[in-house]
């Protein structure tokens, strides 16, 4: 009889206490890394979660790190952290409170409408050695043979479904029907769906690095699909604890999808010939020793800085921005000659409100503070992110 295993649920940035045996915590340590904190505690063990919202998995026990944010709302701003993925059923963040099972039955609706438009197929070079010559003899092969007539090395080019497209989103199908907290339906329509492409490989050391495009027009469909599977396998983690113990996980970092999110929208609402840039070193000194790199950097037409801001996306217990933001962002507006900066911070509706606007004294620089609402409904998110950025190129402070 199959046990089911224990599962826990610990929201965002929150702590539970649970009974773990020390075997346990340690495995479940292991497998989550710097990404959930367990330390000892009256009833057994503390489990404190970061900013890194999914599952994480060991024999016997599945823990759900859930988002502070509602459902459909993570699952819209992943689609900006793919650099947009521009299908997306938000119907489906209603029907699980935990990342992982949601994630899962997107992308099997997403790969399944992939598949549907037909696979891709490429031409891929091949070397082998065959009784019968095709292709073109392989010549520096052939040297190496000893003179033996058969077989004889071969190189010729295969029409193949093996490419680095579809063994990238097979490879993110299987990562994810592998997780335990997905439902066995979902991970049964990511097995169909791997079964409809017969003959593709296993992932390669540079399909998730290549810098070469994905698609071209004639596989364009995979676009969206594909940034999901590099999204996923990024996300996923496998290990092996002491003999067969298995662990496996997929964790998304909210600071960086919430950063992807802000810069993506941003980037994509400026008018008037503004162009945005994002990690441009900017050098705090004249010697050029303190390199900073904001967050978002708007320039006009002409090239000259108009805006300076930083995305963060946790306030303090207390509602403000912490201290360290303030300093970072006062850094940024000295060295490029700006007299306004500002912070940009996620309001998940569960802390006051902090200060809009700070006065620097001695220097008249100002520092605002906009808070984007990730609750309502997802064209609700796209209305504040739009009245936020008219906010910000005309300098008033939002709520």
């Amino acid at each position: 009889m199959t046990v089911e295993p224990v599962t826990i649920h610990v929201p965002e940035y929150r702590s539970v206490d649970v009974s773990l045996t020390d075997a346990q915590a340690r495995q479940l340590q292991l497998a989550s890394g710097s990404r959930l904190t367990i330390s000892p505690a009256r009833s057994g063990f503390r489990l404190t979660a970061s900013s890194h919202v999914g599952s994480i998995s060991i024999p016997g026990l599945i823990v759900h790190v859930t988002p502070k944010v509602p459902m459909e709302n993570v699952l819209r701003l992943m689609t900006w952290s793919t650099r947009r993925v521009s299908f997306l059923d938000f119907s489906l963040g209603h029907a699980s409170a935990s990342l992982t099972p949601a994630v899962a039955a997107w992308y099997a609706r997403m790969l399944e409408r992939t598949l549907v438009l037909g696979p891709d197929r490429a031409y891929v070079e091949q070397a082998e050695r065959l009784d019968a010559l095709r292709g073109r003899v392989d010549l520096p092969a052939l040297a190496h043979t000893g003179g033996l007539p058969t077989p004889l090395p071969c190189r010729f080019d295969e029409w193949t479904v093996d490419t680095r497209l579809n063994r990238l989103v097979t490879s993110a199908a299987h990562a994810l029907a592998r997780q335990p907290g997905v439902p066995a339906h979902t991970a049964m329509d990511l097995r169909r769906l791997m079964r409809m492409i017969p003959g593709v490989g296993a992932l390669r050391p540079d399909d998730l690095t290549a810098t070469a495009p994905l698609t071209n027009r004639l596989n364009d469909h995979y676009a969206d699909t594909a940034q999901l599977a590099i999204l996923i396998l990024r996300s996923s983690g496998f290990g092996h604890g002491a003999g067969s113990t298995v662990s496996s996980s997929f964790m998304v970092d909210m600071n960086k999808v919430f950063e992807d999110f802000v810069s993506a929208r941003v980037a994509a609402l400026l008018t008037d010939g503004r162009r945005l840039t994002c990690q441009q070193p900017v050098p705090l000194d004249e010697e050029r020793f303190v390199v900073t790199a904001p967050d978002l950097i708007v320039t006009d037409h002409g090239g000259r800085t108009e805006l300076v801001a930083d995305v963060k996306y946790k306030l303090t217990t207390d509602g403000t921005g912490r201290s360290s933001d303030y300093y970072q962002l006062l850094a940024y507006c000295t060295s490029l000659a700006l007299p306004r900066g500002v912070l940009i911070y996620a309001d998940a509706g569960d802390l006051p409100a902090p200060p809009r606007r700070l006065h620097v004294r001695n220097g008249g620089t100002i520092l605002d503070t906009v808070r984007l609402s990730l609750h309502g409904s997802p064209e609700e998110l796209d209305s504040s992110i739009g009245a936020m950025v008219t906010g910000l190129l005309h300098g008033a402070p939002s709520a």
